[in-house]
């Protein structure tokens, strides 16, 4: 069902991107479709944070959950586009060293970077942090593009230092793990890589292949690192008492979740959502991930700011659409 549900979105995704080049479908409502893929996505992402906190806390390392993400998404999209998209696979020489770079920076990264700062800082925390990647989509466009930026960007990286200093309380030296939030800043430059990377490649790929092969690539990197036969195998039958006395579930269980549902479905629809946006709109829509977040993680792991993080969240925020919507 599952299978079938995946490959439905592709073709979905196809007819209407066909629909948009064959009508005079207007500007306005292929931002409309692209939005609500990206709606969708960031729904999956969003829940995933916490659960992938839960897996986390209950015996995983960051490493060997970002193996386990990684290469079983890769062996689960792997067997989706075998059985139904097998002839899109196949990669052309121009394209070898993109997907090599995106698959490694802008996937495998971004999720081990990403797990290793919420085992160590909170998730909204960390989700602040991360989504500053738009900030650094801006600067690429300045100093590496060489195309003009408003000032109104330098006044955002002004609010979002200030907003960040806020988060991580740097005057008290022991709010937050120094570590977790170098790891959460280094997760927002893979991000910056993923928007960056996603526009150009999913313009000339559907995305269940596109969703293969880069996963491909940061699956062939964790094979390297933590190979599929060195993973906690014996841990995922362990029980994992779910907060508010909700029960308990197997951490396979979370984990199986945090494979389908918090990457095969989301990357999917981000991919989707890059056929009808820019990288800049899908950047300034993703801010909504850390505060979808942030309110799961508020239910779900009892986490919560106080109100000078709050106000530091917002200054990021702030400054962060103040950088995209200069990019006009």
């Amino acid at each position: 069902m599952k299978l079938v549900w995946l490959v439905g979105i592709g073709k979905v995704s196809n007819r209407i991107e066909r629909m948009s080049l064959n009508t005079s479908t207007t500007l306005k409502s292929k931002a409309l479709i692209g939005y609500s893929f990206m709606s969708l996505g960031l729904f999956f992402f969003a829940v995933n944070g916490p659960v992938a906190k839960l897996a986390l806390i209950n015996g995983l390392e960051s490493a060997e959950l970002s193996a386990f993400r990684i290469e079983g998404a890769f062996f689960f999209l792997l067997i989706v586009s075998l059985l139904f998209a097998r002839k899109k696979l196949k990669v052309t020489k121009k394209e070898i060293l993109p997907l090599i770079g995106y698959g490694f920076f802008g996937v495998a990264m971004t999720q081990f970077l990403y797990f290793v700062a919420i085992r160590r800082i909170e998730v909204g925390v960390a989700l602040i942090i991360e989504y500053t990647a738009p900030i650094l989509v801006a600067l690429y466009v300045r100093f590496v593009m060489k195309k003009e930026v408003s000032a109104r960007v330098w006044l955002s990286l002004l609010l979002a230092l200030i907003g960040l200093s806020l988060i991580t309380q740097i005057w008290t030296g022991s709010k937050l793990d120094p570590f977790g939030v170098l790891c959460a800043f280094g997760a927002a430059i893979a991000l910056a890589i993923y928007f960056i990377g996603g526009e150009p490649l999913a313009s000339k790929r559907d995305p269940i292949s596109l969703t293969t092969l880069s996963m491909g690539v940061g699956a062939i990197f964790w094979m390297l690192v933590q190979p599929w036969w060195t993973l906690p195998w014996s841990k995922l039958n362990d029980q994992v008492a779910l907060p508010h006395n909700l029960g308990n579930v197997s951490l396979g269980l979370l984990v199986s979740y945090i494979i389908v549902f918090g990457t095969v479905v989301p990357f999917g629809l981000y991919f989707i959502a890059f056929k009808f946006l820019d990288s800049k709109k899908a950047a300034i829509f993703g801010l909504l991930e850390p505060v979808g977040a942030s309110v799961v993680a508020l239910f779900l792991l009892g986490e919560t700011f106080i109100g000078i993080q709050i106000l530091g969240g917002l200054l990021v925020l702030i400054g962060v659409i103040f950088a995209e919507t200069a990019r006009k």
